[in-house]
């Protein structure tokens, strides 16, 4: 996995820039992740000051999440956790689809049977 981060009136710090990685590669078991650009801003003018972004490229649709919040921290948490919930909505989503197309879709022992008749 490719990291990429960009940063808009904050300097990073090195321990924050290994946390972003840490939660980003907690999510690689559920999702191939070819390549992460997470974006941080501090936005002086505003309230709440801090906005993280995160585009994940994948094979499939790239997955996009988007948190504000006023401390770094809780805004990446956030982040973080609406990357996990549009993951696992994927995944339900690939689930319902599957279990679908099974039950629709004919044996083929029956559809040769029937056949015969």
């Amino acid at each position: 996995m490719k990291l990429i981060l960009s940063h808009r009136h904050h300097q990073p710090s090195p321990s924050f820039t290994a946390l972003i990685r840490q939660q980003i590669e907690i999510l690689l078991p559920t999702l191939q992740i070819d390549e992460a650009r997470i974006f941080v801003e501090h936005r002086h003018e505003a309230s709440p000051a801090f906005r993280v972004t995160a585009h994940l490229v994948t094979p499939g649709p790239d997955v996009f999440a988007e948190a504000v919040d006023h401390t770094l921290r809780a805004a990446l948490q956030k982040m973080i956790g609406q990357l996990e919930t549009r993951i696992g909505h994927r995944h339900e989503k690939r689930a319902r689809h599957r279990r679908l197309t099974n039950k629709t879709a004919p044996r083929p022992q029956l559809a040769a049977s029937a056949a015969r008749h």
